[in-house]
């Protein structure tokens, strides 16, 4: 949550001119030749809370080109750092958006390390962020394979805003792109295990899983909050998924989605009952 004392929201510019001189200076150094600036996500340093204590976020900016994302930060009288990821290299993106307070997450591989920008902010200017998170999002499908065959969409989704109308507006506002196909999708409630006859355990949250013509998307809650006002996104290439296995839990199924490279380590493990793995699993094979 963020410091109501504070009002230093983040906002979008068009050119590093605007940006400090000390780091408009460092773009001009690292920033890899020939990359056409289209956009620059700015967050001001800004207090945040963590528990009973609150902690101060450096300046930072977020750097979108034709190509990739460029992350510089700089905390107060420190030098700036940055971190470049190209789009062809991202494995997976994770948005958490819970009411003001918003993080971005990406991971990549690149030379054969795993590289990872990790930026908090006022969702104030989650609407000046958006458009260009999805364009990188967009970026991330040229590594899929093209494919020849005609992608059947799901017409059942529309009904799906009266089992849940905040996850199916959450995919419709924030995931999905212009030309993006549903071509399958799982909605798991929470999964809850009875301890003792009298107390429960949440050991899955609520979760929206659906497969589009270009990747993979993972819509959930977060078990650490009581009451819900989020969405947690994760969006996934599907060339980047190597395999999705299935192992049995109880009375239910733990499936992990595997990423490759394999050495990244990045594998999802979701808890799903036996109706929803067997319906993901079978839609998986089938448009894989």
């Amino acid at each position: 949550m963020k410091n109501p004392q504070r009002s230093h929201f983040p906002y979008i510019v068009t050119t590093i001119d605007l940006l400090p001189e000390l780091i408009a200076n460092y773009v001009k150094q690292n920033l890899p030749d020939h990359e056409e600036i289209t956009g620059i996500f700015i967050v001001p340093a800004d207090f945040y809370g963590q528990g009973f204590r609150w902690r101060l976020n450096p300046y930072q900016v977020l750097i979108f080109t034709n190509n990739g994302i460029f992350h510089i930060s700089q905390a107060e009288k420190q030098k700036a750092n940055g971190t470049w990821i190209y789009f062809k290299d991202i494995l997976k993106i994770k948005l958490s958006l819970i009411l003001l307070y918003g993080k971005l997450e990406i991971w990549a591989v690149q030379n054969d390390k795993v590289t990872k920008i990790e930026m908090e902010y006022n969702t104030v200017g989650h609407q000046s962020l958006s458009p260009h998170l999805k364009n990188a999002i967009k970026g991330t499908w040229a590594q899929n394979p093209p494919s020849r065959r005609s992608w059947v969409e799901d017409k059942t989704f529309p009904k799906f805003i009266n089992i849940s109308y905040s996850f199916h507006n959450g995919l419709k506002i924030e995931a999905l792109q212009p030309g993006e196909i549903i071509l399958g999708y799982i909605f798991q409630p929470e999964i809850k295990l009875t301890l003792m006859k009298y107390f429960h355990q949440t050991i899955s949250p609520k979760t929206l899983l659906t497969l589009t013509n270009h990747q993979l998307i993972l819509l959930q809650e977060d078990l650490r909050l009581r009451v819900h006002h989020e969405w947690i996104f994760t969006f996934i290439p599907r060339a980047r998924v190597s395999s999705i296995t299935l192992e049995a839990k109880r009375d239910f199924k733990k499936m992990s989605i595997h990423l490759q490279p394999d050495f990244a380590n990045l594998q999802i493990d979701l808890i799903l009952d036996q109706k929803n793995a067997s319906k993901w699993f079978d839609c998986w094979e089938n448009m894989s």
